[in-house]
Order: C-alpha cells, then structure tokens, then sequence
C-alpha cells in the first residue's frame, strides 16, 4: 500500500514529467504518466526509468524488453541468462532459475516472426536482430518467471494488442500455421518448454482459427511425453498460470520411469515420493494436483495399488512412547 505522503510526491512527478515531454506521444494526459510512473514504482524502477520504459496499452503493462530481461536478471530466482545466438534470422538465448536442473531454451526466428505478421514494419526491416532479441527474451522470461513478469508484454507485443490482439496480416495459410505448431512440438520435452513455444505460436494460431486445435495438439505431446493433466490444467500450462513448484514437480514425475528390474514398483513409489515431498512446501491444490499425477503417472507404468502405495509412503510412521525408566 502507498502511504498519502507518496502518493502526492509521485502525482505532482508525474504532472511535471508529463509536461515537459517526457513521455511517448501516446500518452495524452497526466493521470496516464502517473498510472506509468506507479506500474513502474510496482516493479521497483524510478520515475525517469518508468517515463522510458514502462506503457499501458489497453490496460496493459508494456515493458520494453530490455527492462523485461533486467527485471528478471536481477530477481533472487534467476541463477543465468544469456543470449547464445543473435543474427538477422534467429535468436536464441538461454536462463536457468534456481531450483532447475536444466537451463531452458528458446529460439526465435524470422520465419516465425513471418507467420505471425510482424515484419511489414520499417523497424522490423532495418533492425531484426535487435527485434528478434525483443520477441525471444520476453517470452523467455514470461515462460520461466511468471512470478517476476507475467503480465508483462514488450511494446512490439503491446502493439498486437493495440491493433485488436492479433497480428493485422497472416502470410501463413491455416494449415501452414498448424503443421509449423506440430513441428515446435516435436522440440518440446518439459512444461516450460511448452508455454514458451505457446507463447510465440498462439499469435499465428488465432489468426490463422486454429488454436483449439493447436490446444488438442498440445495436450497430446504433454500425455506422450508422460504427463497426466486435465485440459484445465494444460491451459494453465499454455497460459503460464501454473504455479512453478508443480510445473517442476510434474516434470520430475513425467521423467519416471519403471526398469526391468523393478518388479514390484518400489523404486518406481520411491521416486514418486521423493518428487512430492521435494514440495512439501508449496500451496495446498499444488501438491492435491502433483499427488494425483503421481498415481497416474505410477498406474501407466504398471505400479499396483499405486494410490494406496504413495498414500502410505508418504504417511508418518508415529513415534512410539519412550518406555518408563
């Protein structure tokens, strides 16, 4: 909550700054610069950072990339971040956040950004590197940190919105638009893996009135790939409202596997168990919904009485009463 004293010193900066010309010509009065300044104060930058960084399009938050990708570098969760590749055809760049065993990593490129009717423009003409950078390192960071970011969109996203929430033109035919979601797919191996190449193919997919099938097409990857989830829990995975603890639990649980060896399922309970109580921690419908992929995922590989196996594996023993002296 900003106290009164605040409040005031933050309106008065915003009227000044609105003023002297400070913000994009977009903005048309002072109370926008001061909705500007406080989204910025939200995200710990000063006023003169918001002015440069920060716009609302139809009451969303636009953050240029850059200050995107500076949010999330200087988050206590984000362990590296760094761009592998950058040409004028694709970028490619790379993070790690703590508690990950693997980096995650995503690839933009030109002919995406083709389908999704983004480079008719003079910017994207004379600078695709730079622009490519923009598209890939925001939806990077939203997939991987949507407690830092989610929300947020970089002005070239921003502008989609502005224009009616897809791209004005689409190059790509409809079935041109599903066959490049089937091939992105083949890529895919974890959760986050999947919301980011959402993230970019969603455009395209909804232009092209494709996207509930681009739904079903991603739900049958995540059930190959050894996930148990409803469809209201997929599209919480494509719309990156899943909350990152369970994204990581079912990763670990789709990564299970049963060897020959084991007969009777104990290494296959042991390993479900080890996943759950790694987030004893996290919210309550979390660990409701990692339970339950854990029975399925044990059922699938053939674990009797899988239920009742994990339930007992994970119940206390009680301790018993020292005996009197």
């Amino acid at each position: 909550m900003i106290d009164t004293q605040k409040f005031e010193t933050m309106e008065r900066i915003a009227e000044k700054l609105f003023r002297a010309g400070v913000f994009s010509a977009e903005v048309k009065s002072a109370d926008t610069a001061f909705a500007i300044i406080l989204a910025g104060d939200e995200l710990g930058f000063d006023p003169m950072a918001s002015a440069r960084n920060v716009a609302l399009v139809k009451g969303k938050v636009s953050l240029s990339a850059d200050a995107m990708v500076g949010l999330v570098k200087r988050s206590s969760v984000c362990a590296a971040w760094y761009v592998v590749d950058s040409t004028a055809t694709e970028c490619t760049i790379t993070t790690t956040r703590h508690g990950d065993a693997t980096p995650t990593v995503l690839t933009y490129t030109i002919a995406m950004a083709t389908r999704a009717g983004l480079t008719g423009s003079q910017t994207w003409r004379a600078h695709p590197e730079a622009m490519l950078r923009a598209r890939c390192g925001a939806a990077l960071a939203r997939a991987v940190y949507p407690d830092v970011c989610g929300g947020l969109y970089e002005p070239d996203e921003a502008e989609e919105i502005r224009r009616g929430g897809a791209p004005a033109r689409v190059e790509a035919p409809r079935e041109d638009a599903l066959d490049a979601w089937r091939e992105t797919l083949s890529d895919v191996a974890t959760l986050r893996d999947m919301h980011a190449a959402w993230a970019l193919a969603a455009p395209s997919l909804h232009a092209a009135e494709r996207a509930s099938q681009g739904r079903t097409l991603a739900s049958e990857r995540l059930t190959a790939l050894g996930y148990a989830l409803t469809n209201a829990e997929v599209q919480s995975v494509l719309s990156g409202g899943i909350d990152p603890p369970l994204a990581t639990a079912l990763d670990a649980l789709s990564e299970i596997d049963r060897h020959a060896d084991d007969e009777d399922g104990d290494g296959v309970v042991a390993d479900a168990v080890r996943v759950l109580r790694g987030i004893a921690s996290a919210a309550v419908h979390s660990k409701v919904t990692a339970f339950r992929a854990a029975i399925k995922r044990a059922t699938a590989l053939g674990v009797p009485d899988a239920k009742a196996r994990l339930t007992a594996a994970l119940t206390p023993t009680p301790t018993a009463p020292a005996a009197e002296a």
